[in-house]
């Protein structure tokens, strides 16, 4: 797990991490169903919104991760 200089968890490193791996999964599920034939613009749709998601969860994410607790709500 990724830490800070004091040894507590480095959110935004964990974050993005996870980000990462969510665009590693729609990439595998966007390259297999162009393989398996599926149309080349339904393939991209889906990809793309997708993607737009996940950015859009990143960024709030991350967001969240910087505001402090009690002004979370």
């Amino acid at each position: 797990m990724a830490k800070t200089g004091d040894g507590s968890p480095d959110d935004a490193a964990i974050i993005s991490g996870a980000y990462a791996t969510r665009v590693t999964e729609l990439f595998r599920v966007f390259a297999e169903a162009v393989a398996t034939g599926e149309p080349d613009r339904e393939a991209v749709v889906r990809f793309k919104r997708g993607l737009v998601g996940a950015r859009r969860v990143l960024e709030l994410a991350l967001d969240a991760a910087k505001k402090p607790e009690d002004d979370a709500a």
